[in-house]
């Protein structure tokens, strides 16, 4: 079977053109988000990988005008930055999760669509994405208000398990599932935390 062409277009890609997203990736969060009600009106929400935009512009949506959308990548966005959107150019392994802290205070929810540049080794694509996870969980420690929600994607594989149990000790709630957006031939799975704990382990 040859590999899925990412470049060709389908039905979501095509959407997400008509419907003003910079990336299909909108439909997956969308998804999620209609069955686990991860965003409200007034949230404050943080965006871990961000680029090229199109998760940032469905939240700040879904959030509000009194709401706020934070968004960090190494890379521009695609799209203009709204009223309620701050981006920040940089790289999560050279940002401090306190650096935003002492900016922004906490968050309602942390979101996490980063992922590697895949090598064409699902065990090695599977690790450097578990890393990514763990990074983002850093963060998600410690700028998550008690109660928060945090939404992560990972590549299965090996630590795939391990992490969900880290996860389990700082959340009331850990379920992993994927998207019918997702494609056929992708690892992804997304994992949504809900009940963020002190007592389970949290640093709020």
């Amino acid at each position: 079977m040859s590999r899925e062409d990412y470049s060709k277009p389908d039905y979501y890609s095509r959407r997400a053109k008509r419907e003003g997203y910079p990336a299909r990736s909108v439909y997956k969060l969308k998804e999620l988000d209609e069955r686990y009600r991860i965003l409200r009106v007034g949230n404050k929400v943080l965006d871990l990988g961000a680029s090229p935009g199109s998760w940032m512009k469905y939240c700040s949506e879904i959030i509000g005008e009194n709401g706020l959308v934070v968004g960090i990548d190494r890379n521009e966005l695609k799209h203009s930055v709204l009223r309620n959107e701050v981006f920040i150019k940089g790289d999560i392994y050279e940002l401090k999760p306190e650096q935003i802290e002492r900016e922004y205070g906490k968050f309602d929810v942390v979101l996490s669509d980063l992922a590697p540049d895949t090598m064409g080794n699902k065990t090695t694509d599977a690790v450097r994405s578990i890393a990514l996870a763990e990074r983002a969980y850093e963060f998600a420690r410690v700028l998550l208000k008690i109660g928060g929600k945090f939404l992560v994607k990972v590549f299965q594989g090996d630590g795939f398990e391990d992490f969900m149990k880290s996860l389990r000790g700082g959340f009331n709630s850990v379920k992993s599932t994927k998207p019918k957006s997702s494609r056929a031939s992708s690892a992804e799975m997304f994992i949504f935390c809900s009940g963020f704990s002190i007592a389970k382990g949290g640093k709020s």
